[in-house]
């Protein structure tokens, strides 16, 4: 009896150690655009809401990996990213964009104002072509990830606030279909310069992030 109970014991404790060390252990990966990487108007990275949020983890951050681009990145680049299973450099290490996916358990994703940016003429049908785009992106990215995922919806970089609420509108439905959070960034537009956000403005993203709730 005492050698049963010290067997039970024995694993109980095994088993609070494993669960304790899965739920304080947090595998980060932040994914995007010039949003995530934090570029400003001065071409510089002062600031960035992907450094702030592991800033705030920093007890339970085990891993890091910040997958961003300051070029035109788009979502379908993101798209062939995973579909090509890119082999990616971070801090001289060498990772494949589909194995980052599988073992993150919060990701952080801004992606598609490249998409406005770059097009001269927006429309309500460029905006639903670009909206099925991205959920395309959130079924792809779930095929290997269920944990926490954060989506950063648009900011007004079209100068068109009733197109921007529609996009808002459809991209907090596809988040909430396939089970991602959406962040509402709507009003970064007080927290820009020129066309990117200052300093305030990756904070405001930011503590919109941390602050979210469902």
């Amino acid at each position: 009896m005492k050698k049963i109970l010290f067997i039970f014991l024995l694993f109980f404790v095994i088993f609070l150690i494993y669960y304790f060390n899965i739920n304080n252990n947090i595998h980060y990966l932040s994914m995007g655009d010039y949003l995530s990487y934090g570029i400003n108007n001065d071409n510089i990275v002062d600031n960035n809401y992907s450094d702030n949020i592991k800033k705030h983890y920093k007890n339970k951050i085990d891993k890091y990996i910040n997958y961003s681009s300051i070029d035109d990145y788009r979502v379908m680049d993101l798209l062939n990213d995973i579909n090509d299973n890119k082999i990616i450099k971070y801090k001289d290490k060498e990772y494949t964009i589909q194995n980052l996916l599988i073992k993150a358990n919060y990701i952080t994703l801004s992606i598609g104002m490249n998409d406005l940016r770059n097009k001269n003429k927006i429309t309500y049908q460029y905006m639903d072509e670009l909206i099925n785009d991205i959920e395309k992106l959130f079924i792809l990215i779930r095929k290997y990830n269920k944990d926490r995922i954060d989506y950063l919806g648009f900011y007004n970089v079209i100068n068109n606030e009733t197109l921007i609420g529609y996009a808002n509108t459809r991209l907090k439905l596809i988040c909430d279909k396939n089970k991602i959070n959406y962040i509402d960034i709507s009003n970064l537009k007080c927290f820009i310069s020129e066309s990117y956000p200052n300093n305030e403005g990756y904070n405001y993203i930011t503590d919109q992030i941390l602050n979210f709730t469902k």
